[in-house]
Formats: C-alpha cells, sequence, structure tokens
C-alpha cells in the first residue's frame, strides 16, 4: 500500500469512528506518524481527501455492477450479491464502515449529495430490470430503491454494533473486523432478502 492509499485508509477509520468535522488533518498525520507538512503534499484539505475516498467508493460500485451484470445468474441471486456486497465489512473494506457511521452519527449530509450524484449505478441496475418486480411496484421504483439502501445501511450498522467493540483507530477498527468476520452473513443476506425483496418480485 503506498503512501496515498494508506492515508486515505487511516483518514476513513478516523472519519468513521470519531466524525468527519471531528477529525483534523493532524490527527490523521498523527495516527500514521508523519508530519502535517507531509499530508498537505498528498491532500491540501481534508475535503479534497474526504472527496477521493468517496471517488474511490463510487468507481468500486460501478466495477461490481459491471461485474454483475453479465453474470451468468436468476435476478434473485445479483440481488443477494448486491446484498452481500453491502455488509462484507473486511479490513479492506473500511469504506463500508465510513459508510455505515456517517448515518449513525448524523454527519451523512456532508457526503450523501456528492455521492449520490455519482452513485447512480445500483439505481440503473434496478430501473433495467423493473421486469422483475411485480408490477404494482413498478411505479414505486424511486422509493423501493431508497428504502433499500437506507436498509442496509441499518443492516450494516447494527452487525458492526453486535461485535460490541468501539472503533477508535486503526488498531480497533483490526479487532472490530476480526469480530465481525465471525457473523453469519449467509443468514443475514437471506434474512434481508425475504423481509424486503421476496414480496416485491415476480
Amino acid at each position: 500500500m503506498n503512501k496515498k492509499e494508506r492515508i486515505k485508509r487511516v483518514a476513513t477509520i478516523l472519519f468513521a469512528a470519531n466524525g468527519i468535522r471531528n477529525t483534523k488533518i493532524e490527527d490523521i498525520a498523527s495516527s500514521m506518524g508523519i508530519a502535517k507538512g507531509g499530508m498537505y503534499y498528498y491532500y491540501k484539505s481534508k475535503e479534497v481527501l474526504l472527496e477521493d475516498i468517496i471517488e474511490d467508493s463510487v468507481l468500486s460500485r460501478e466495477e461490481f455492477i459491471e461485474n454483475m451484470k453479465i453474470l451468468n445468474l436468476s435476478f434473485n441471486d445479483k440481488i443477494k450479491l448486491f446484498i452481500k456486497r453491502r455488509i462484507d465489512l473486511k479490513d479492506d473494506r473500511y469504506n463500508l464502515f465510513l459508510f455505515s457511521k456517517i448515518y449513525e452519527n448524523g454527519e451523512i449530509n456532508l457526503t450523501k449529495d456528492e455521492y449520490m450524484k455519482k452513485d447512480i449505478f445500483f439505481g440503473e441496475f434496478f430501473d433495467e430490470n423493473k421486469k422483475y418486480l411485480k408490477d404494482e411496484y413498478q411505479v414505486e421504483i424511486e422509493k423501493i430503491k431508497q428504502f433499500i439502501t437506507a436498509s442496509l445501511t441499518r443492516l450494516l450498522t447494527i452487525l458492526i454494533n453486535q461485535t460490541g467493540i468501539v472503533v477508535k483507530d486503526e488498531e480497533s477498527y483490526k479487532k472490530m473486523v476480526y469480530k465481525y468476520s465471525q457473523i453469519n452473513l449467509d443468514k443475514e443476506i437471506e434474512l434481508f432478502f425475504n423481509l424486503f425483496f421476496k414480496e416485491i418480485l415476480k
């Protein structure tokens, strides 16, 4: 991992753990053991750094959706893959942690507009597959997309909190991820699918 990627990783974890507003450039530099000036070589401000983190997440989602489209799977199985991606928190998927926590701590307004303008891929995927929705739900597709997205974020937050580990830094993040890895995600995926998709799909 190069220095820039390392900065994004540490910053993402600190933004999530301590809040975007409460995290300063010097906090990130201190956590990495580098001078504040060294941070400014890569990022001129916290806002630019946050934009880069969001962009990474958007590009990763785009790649996933494009790959999912060409898989020889039923629509139901593709939806389950999408659910898995949204709750499959791992050490290298720290962006998931950030987006769960900004909902929880009320900072979604700091990233939502910018993120939502770019992250249109799941919405497009759903629009392209409206034929799999029962007729009475097709007119509600915008509402359904928003509801599913919010519900998945909430589920991720619940599962993170179930680990019982309060994340404050990179070390505690790793411990939380280890505990998270012991959760039976297949069971959570089936439960979510049955609760939120079974009724609306043909």
